[in-house]
């Protein structure tokens, strides 16, 4: 997979050299007060809303944390490498690590909808409006039954209900792409709309690529495109319930043909066509009565599609429709300490899958060919079924016990699945025991060393196979979901007002991964794994002024691909992460600095190699022996932003926002590879030093 690597991470670069956006804002306050009403609803004011027994072990980000995040270029889910175990696989790709996991053990969710792929070709800019963010909360790991659906990992991101502007309007214009969001309130204080849409521009870009990098003039047969769009209406039925509509949708695709230049292979040679569709919209039904209950209802619809065309004639292509009913609710039976949670999932997925001779992308294989034949022909496979998941939950959270220097709490919950694809029913037990210890103490400098609060949480996840996974190759009916067990213990203390520091450890067991099995010609649980690691971070806020915080994770994640084999190194493995950034407001210019640091990639080094003569073509190529596994050097950079507003006068604005990234041009190793007869290896470089600048006109 060299050649689609390589040539990503190029284009990626190109992209990112070259963006320099251009926002005009338009807005009219909303003149509400004349109006008349008997019955006057107020939603709820647009600010970060915490739960009123703040029991889920999460992190958050909201407000400044996502808008002046240096380095994101105002890209909302860049903003998530502030922390500890959460990070970006490298300087091009979005997708997320979490606490030494898989990509694939994440979910998104954008307001109770699911969220196809979070980033627009891999990683140039997300799938998500960032002007309509509200909060983006991340569930790394050891929560509760509220979310399951296949995950070990959740990202959760939430748009805001509310706007106090009768009419509002942004336009932003930039090299790649262009982009339009506006947004309203409905009638006095009844409701809220936005609708947001993004299309890309690229085809003056791609005119440069010969001149720019050495490629050939006919690599780029289509330029790549993107384009994206959501919405949102927001409507309140009474005092206590509101309906909310909303929709989110985005599509990728790209064109290649590459010759003996880029592969070495015959057969690869030749279009290389993609495109990745998804939609979602959904109808939710909130209700909510102070101190009693909180109830949402939804019915969702969502439809995804990846299809792939490579060389000779292979083909992947697979999609699948849900249609979803979600509900959930939480019943105080004595506020605030007995909480009662509960909900189901009920969905129903028209599942197609198509393929000749090509199969998914594999963690573990170091030089990992997507080519599926038997007997050097390709297997055709072609599959149509309708899945249906059943998935309930029931958790109860409830103070144990409290005394002048001790305060107990516990949760515990049970959630069950059943997926008809295996017909498979598993009930997975999950829950926590927080202890707060120590009386409220303030030393002489107003440094608070009481009290702690300590939590230990255990859960179970179930992640069912995929279709392909069980059609694949020779069926393999039997074939069983994976399941993880998760044990963390958690310290948390607020030193002062400002400052707070949070100290967990965690501990994964992994067990029946599914992997192809290449003897037997067909998908098996037959990878396990841990993962064990403790994370720090600290944080101090001082108000809008000033913002400090330090992120440390050191993780050790292990996989065995099967009884026969070593244990080795997670291929995404990331041992220390560490994260050191600052904000600082003063009067009308805004100052940051991110420093990252973390441990270099994993590769296999070349030792030597092996002439191989294929039986069919009786055609001679290299084969290569590889050492044991070994590492880049490690990687790290700095990022600094300014903001400077350079006007205002009343509702006119302008800003003028200036990043560098990589400011002092450090060369990190984005992967090794291997030159055409394997003889020596070829490390590729991440981002070079980038400027990225951006002027915002308000009014």
């Amino acid at each position: 997979m060299y050649f689609l690597e390589t040539k990503t991470v190029k284009l990626s670069l190109i992209l990112l050299l070259l963006i320099f956006p251009i926002t005009v804002f338009a807005q009219e306050d909303a003149p509400i007060e004349n109006e008349a009403s008997e019955d006057v609803i107020t939603l709820p004011p647009v600010v970060k809303i915490e739960e009123r027994i703040e029991r889920k072990q999460r992190h958050t980000l909201g407000g400044t944390s996502i808008t002046s995040a240096v380095g994101s270029g105002g890209d909302p889910l860049r903003a998530l490498n502030q922390l500890p175990s959460v990070g970006t696989l490298n300087d091009f790709v979005g997708i997320l690590s979490v606490r030494g996991g898989d990509p694939e053990d994440n979910i998104y969710y954008f307001d109770r909808l699911p969220l196809g792929y979070p980033y627009h070709l891999y990683g140039i800019v997300s799938t998500v409006n960032a002007d309509v963010l509200q909060k983006i909360d991340v569930y790394p790991g050891g929560y509760g039954g509220q979310y399951g659906a296949d995950s070990q990992a959740v990202i959760d991101i939430h748009s805001r209900g509310n706007t106090d502007k009768r009419v509002a309007g942004k336009l932003n214009l930039n090299p790649v792409y262009s982009q339009s969001f506006f947004e309203g309130s409905i009638g006095r204080n009844r409701g809220y709309w936005y609708i947001f849409g993004r299309r890309s521009f690229m085809g003056p870009l791609f005119e440069l690529l010969p001149i720019l990098l050495e490629v050939d003039d006919d690599l780029v047969t289509e330029v790549p495109r993107f384009w994206s769009y959501q919405g949102k209406a927001v409507y309140q039925l009474s005092k206590h319930n509101r309906l909310v509509v909303n929709a989110i949708a985005a599509d990728d695709s790209a064109k290649f043909r590459f010759t003996e230049d880029e592969v070495s292979e015959s057969d690869l040679r030749g279009p290389l066509n993609s495109e990745n569709p998804f939609d979602s919209q959904g109808i939710h039904f909130h209700s909510e009565k102070e101190e009693t209950f909180n109830s949402v209802v939804s019915l969702t619809r969502s439809f995804s599609r990846t299809q792939l065309e490579y060389g000779d004639g292979y083909i992947y292509n697979d999609s699948d429709s849900v249609y979803s009913l979600r509900g959930d609710l939480q019943y105080w039976v004595e506020f605030p300490k007995t909480l009662i949670e509960s909900g189901f999932d009920v969905s129903s997925v028209p599942s197609n899958l198509t393929s000749i001779g090509a199969r998914p992308l594999e963690e573990g294989d170091w030089d990992f060919d997507f080519r599926l034949k038997q007997d050097g022909e390709k297997v055709h496979t072609t599959s149509s079924k309708v899945l249906h998941r059943f998935e309930g939950y029931l958790q109860g959270t409830q103070d144990l016990f409290s005394a002048r220097y001790v305060d107990l709490f516990g949760t515990v919950g049970l959630r069950t699945t059943y997926y008809n694809l295996i017909d498979s029913f598993y009930i997975q037990p999950r829950g926590q025991f927080g202890l707060t210890l120590g009386p409220e103490r303030t030393t002489a400098y107003g440094l608070s060393l009481l009290p702690v609060d300590l939590r230990f949480m255990y859960g179970k996840y179930v992640q069912n196979p995929q279709l392909y996974q069980v059609v694949f190759g020779n069926d393999n009916p039997d074939i069983a979901p994976s399941n993880a067990t998760h044990y963390v213990l958690s310290i948390e203390k607020r030193l002062t007002a400002e400052t707070r520091i949070e100290v967990a450890g965690y501990y994964k067991n992994l067990q029946d991964m599914i992997t192809f099995n290449l003897a037997e010609k067909r998908y098996e649980n037959q990878r396990t794994g841990s993962v064990r690691g403790i994370e720090f971070s600290l944080e101090h806020e001082i108000g809008d002024v000033f913002r400090g915080w330090l992120a440390y994770s050191y993780t050790l994640s292990r996989r065995r691909d099967s009884q026969k084999e070593k244990e080795r190194d997670f291929m995404y493995s990331t041992p220390h992460v560490m994260s050191v950034g600052l904000n600082y407001t003063f009067e009308s210019l805004e100052f940051g600095a991110t420093w990252q640091y973390k441990s270099g990639i994993l590769y296999a080094p070349l030792v030597d190699r092996e002439r191989y003569t294929n039986p069919f073509t009786k055609n001679e190529t290299w084969i290569p022996v590889y050492g044991d596994l070994a590492r880049a050097a490690p990687y790290h950079r700095l990022d600094l932003r300014i903001h400077w507003s350079v006007l205002k006068i009343n509702r006119f604005k302008c800003g003028f926002t200036a990043e560098i990234w990589n400011a002092y041009n450090r060369t990190n190793i984005l992967q090794v590879r291997y030159n055409e007869n394997y003889t020596k290896e070829v490390p590729v470089a991440q981002l070079p030093l980038i400027p990225f600048l951006a002027f915002t006109v308000e009014y």
